[in-house]
């Protein structure tokens, strides 16, 4: 069965600044959603990331610390699915918890 990578892009400035109460709505939706994904039997692998500022780059062999994006998003975390077609993928997208300037980026992974 195909597989899809659920990237989940955000602002962590945003996120940061919310309460307690509301960062934990956000991580019992995910908690939900993760249950719900293993009931489907969709559910591959899944993971939330550290905060950016542990993040170090790699290029041409070179370390830095980064991320080095023009933008407050930054990846947050993901999940990987099997599904049948393109849009089950995006279904499952759409029902990824909301928080602060969420973007879910949704890949096919290569076959390979």
């Amino acid at each position: 069965m195909p597989r899809y990578l659920l990237l989940l892009h955000g602002d962590e400035a945003a996120e940061t600044a919310l309460s307690g109460d509301e960062r934990r709505a956000i991580v019992d939706g995910h908690v939900r959603l993760l249950g719900e994904l293993r009931e489907a039997g969709a559910l591959v692998a899944s993971a939330a990331l550290e905060p950016s500022g542990r993040t170090r780059v790699v290029r041409d062999g070179s370390v830095t610390d980064g991320p080095f994006a023009e933008t407050k998003e930054v990846v947050g975390g993901f999940y990987v699915v099997e599904c049948e077609t393109d849009d089950d993928a995006v279904g499952w997208a759409q029902r990824i918890p909301a928080s602060p300037g969420l973007v879910v980026e949704v890949r096919p992974v290569a076959d390979v």
